[in-house]
């Protein structure tokens, strides 16, 4: 159906519910005991379940915001979460040092992007810089994907750093579409590593080619992996923007002269981030894709190793078929009572993402999927779908998002919800949706609610008796 059909349709329910509006009331002032519609709601309890999924992307080659993550946090809840990020290195200009230049230190800076999870207040956090020893990171077309659980294999520490954190601070930045201040972390590290001997002969000897030579040189040089260091309480995110401050700087002088000299690296776009989590509680020991329900009767989202919540769309298709000849007027999903612990927030918005019988996503690389999927009013996620919204941007399809907001999720789907009831009476039909956060991959929030509060609302007119 064309959405010029679907508004159409919306401006024609609109009009039917003036006219019963205005046909309230006689001309002398009565009201008409012959009313036409009613127009009336229903909540509508929907059943749900757990599960956990790996098939979430961490990498940073995918359009938006490049994210490194590292550190960790503690959850009561769910386990101690740790987060790893790996990323390759450039030099910024090609050029080889002069045959008198001496080495004097490696500095290693990384510019906070202001997202910090697991902290309420000022923390002490630390972080280690480690050589990567097992591979290159590869990003050759096609680019090879991340997903949260690859890592590569990493030498000892080469130098760690404790600070500070205000979560207060770098919360209030995070808001700002320009942030007024620039906050990083510079630790330099340790001398007389073979770490810093090799990478300094490649910038002055450029054997076989090693340095200019972007292939052999990722080969030679493998990247960084930043860990979280002992004192780590928080997961704290930085930029690898080449128009930041993150970067590796070497210093050097010439010959007997006293002056510091220095060129910068890059992070490269192959980067990624590893989550790693020691589960406990209801989620401890818990195979991916199989979907349970927790005995607490609490339901679970989680960013970056992540955990969803798939709900059930049989108890919607019941409700109504029992009201005949209705009209939808509008329909909201709706989640109450989030828990908000003021270090653990909540995912800020949700999608609503198709999901099959067996836990897998509808993928539009499947051939039936893509067919199936095709008689639907959703929006591409990458490869896989979303419910569609009833808005656009400049013309843009957009997904259905539940917004987070004191302490409860809500997001309109009427035309989705409208056009899935339209279609009930195919085989299969669209029976499952999960709650997917809109940035799953490069956050690590997460969120706790009872599964009670898990509902559709739906507004609705139907002819009078």
């Amino acid at each position: 159906m064309s959405l010029w059909v679907r508004r159409t349709g919306q401006l024609l329910l609109a009009a039917l519910f003036l006219m019963a509006c205005e046909d309230e009331n006689s001309l002398l002032g009565f009201r008409n005991p012959n009313r036409k519609f009613t127009v009336d709601f229903i909540d509508i309890p929907l059943t749900s379940s757990v599960l956990l999924i790996d098939s979430v992307r961490s990498d940073n080659q995918q359009a938006g915001q490049s994210r490194l993550l590292a550190g960790r946090y503690f959850d009561d809840e769910l386990g101690e979460f740790k987060a790893t990020f790996f990323a390759q290195l450039r030099p910024a200009t090609l050029d080889t040092l002069p045959a008198d230049a001496v080495y004097d230190s490696i500095v290693v800076e990384f510019q906070l992007d202001y997202y910090a999870y697991g902290a309420s207040s000022i923390s002490q956090e630390s972080i280690r810089v480690h050589e990567i020893t097992e591979d290159s990171i590869s990003y050759s077309l096609p680019l090879k994907p991340y997903y949260f659980n690859d890592k590569l294999g990493y030498g000892p520490p080469m130098g760690e750093k404790e600070f500070l954190i205000d979560y207060a601070v770098l919360k209030k930045q995070l808001t700002l579409s320009r942030p007024d201040s620039i906050v990083s972390v510079r630790l330099r590290l340790n001398e007389n590593t073979d770490f810093s001997a090799r990478l300094f002969d490649l910038m002055k000897n450029n054997p076989d080619n090693a340095f200019k030579d972007a292939r052999k040189f990722r080969y030679a040089i493998k990247g960084l992996a930043v860990t979280a260091g002992n004192n780590s309480s928080s997961v704290i995110g930085y930029t690898g923007s080449p128009a930041s401050r993150t970067r590796l700087v070497v210093y050097y002088h010439l010959g007997n002269s006293t002056d510091a000299l220095s060129r910068p690296f890059l992070l490269d776009i192959g980067s990624f981030n590893n989550y790693q989590v020691d589960r406990i509680g209801e989620l401890a020991n818990k195979a991916s894709y199989v979907n349970f329900q927790p005995a607490s009767g609490k339901r679970y989202l989680q960013n970056g190793n992540a955990v969803i919540t798939r709900i059930e769309l049989a108890n919607f298709y019941t409700a109504m078929e029992s009201i005949p000849n209705t009209l939808f007027n509008a329909a909201e999903f709706v989640i109450e009572s989030v828990e908000n612990p003021e270090e653990l927030p909540p995912p800020p918005s949700l999608n609503l993402r198709t999901i099959k019988s067996n836990n897998f996503f509808h993928n539009r690389n499947n051939l039936n999927d893509r067919n199936f999927m095709a008689n639907f009013w959703v929006v591409f996620d990458g490869d896989f779908f979303n419910a569609r919204s009833d808005i656009t941007n400049a013309g843009q399809a957009l997904p259905v998002t539940l917004n987070y907001q004191d302490g409860k999720y809500v997001g309109n789907a009427t035309l989705f919800i409208q056009d899935i009831f339209s279609k009930r009476a195919t085989d299969p039909t669209l029976q499952h949706l999960a709650l997917y956060s809109t940035n799953i991959g490069r956050t690590v929030n997460r969120a706790i609610f009872d599964q009670s509060k898990v509902r559709l609302r739906v507004y609705y007119t139907v002819p009078a008796d």
